[in-house]
């Protein structure tokens, strides 16, 4: 999706629900983000990538990382609701026998000649700036489960460096610590990686009272980019004998929780926003308009 149009789209919906809207819902919560696996084509290999590798080497065991998130939330309905959030995610994961090859014969970083030997570990974050679409499929009471649907920008930085960097000095007898690889990051000259995200998930929003409630979701989640792991994936091309990058997409899963606050807000930009006389938002009922939240517990 053109990333042009996702900001379009997140700018009108938050511009249309300030303005139209009369129901506003503020969030705030922390967030449990792993990085899982790439999807996308296998890539192809060197031919003495072989050569190169250790056979005894290990996989990435991938760890969930803190985070916050931040969301304003327009509610059009008692089933739909929309809110732009801001994210903030962190992944992280360690090898301790990792392969021989990594970036030896990637010709983007000819100056990294090390067989990486020792434990390694990625960091990496993600700040995504999102779109969000959920319908609450029974709206009926103080529980009310939803499933969700979002997408929208993600800036991405990551490192893949050493466990302990002291390995930097006592192998390599090098000056200080350097970084096996960096985007984003103080340790790179590369600006974060724009990528799109999208993904799809479920939960439930827990009224406490008219005004709060309590949040919990789930998501699965795309990122359009290869280096979340903090490595970058390469083609060899035959033809030409060099090395291409590839971009595959990071999947990732993630765990929200939070608070949210309902505020009612009339503009006056509503002809109907008018009350009766007892003070109803609905003209001549004498009850709250089924629009706004927690109707369907007071009737």
């Amino acid at each position: 999706m053109n990333r042009k149009l996702i900001l379009t789209l997140i700018i009108l919906t938050l511009v249309g629900g300030n303005v139209f809207g009369q129901i506003l819902k503020y969030r705030v919560g922390v967030n449990y983000g792993k990085f899982n696996d790439e999807v996308g084509k296998d890539e192809v290999e060197h031919p003495l990538i072989e050569n190169l590798s250790n056979p005894n080497a290990t996989e990435f065991v991938h760890a969930f990382e803190p985070g916050f998130e931040a969301e304003i939330m327009q509610l059009w309905s008692p089933n739909i609701e929309t809110g732009i959030e801001l994210d903030f995610s962190k992944f992280s994961g360690s090898n301790d026998i990792p392969p021989y090859y990594n970036y030896i014969l990637a010709q983007d970083f000819p100056e990294i000649t090390h067989r990486v030997t020792e434990p390694i570990v990625y960091e990496s974050s993600a700040l995504n700036l999102i779109l969000n679409f959920r319908y609450y499929f029974a709206p009926d009471g103080s529980i009310n489960p939803f499933f969700k649907a979002f997408g929208g920008l993600s800036f991405v930085g990551a490192e893949y460096n050493y466990e302990d960097l002291s390995v930097w000095e006592t192998v390599w007898s090098e000056e200080g610590t350097g970084v096996l690889y960096a985007v984003g990051t103080e340790n790179s000259d590369q600006p974060k990686e724009t990528a799109v995200c999208y993904g799809f998930g479920a939960g439930l929003d827990f009224a406490l009272n008219e005004q709060i409630s309590l949040y919990l979701d789930g998501t699965v989640s795309f990122i359009g980019t290869d280096k979340l792991d903090g490595i970058p994936n390469y083609d060899y091309v035959v033809e030409t004998q060099n090395l291409k990058a590839v971009g595959n997409r990071a999947f990732v899963t993630q765990i929200s929780l939070g608070i949210v606050f309902t505020s009612k807000t009339d503009l006056g930009l509503n002809k109907n926003s008018g009350k009766n006389k007892k003070g109803s938002g609905v003209k001549g009922t004498g009850r709250t308009t089924p629009w706004r939240p927690f109707y369907r517990q007071k009737r």
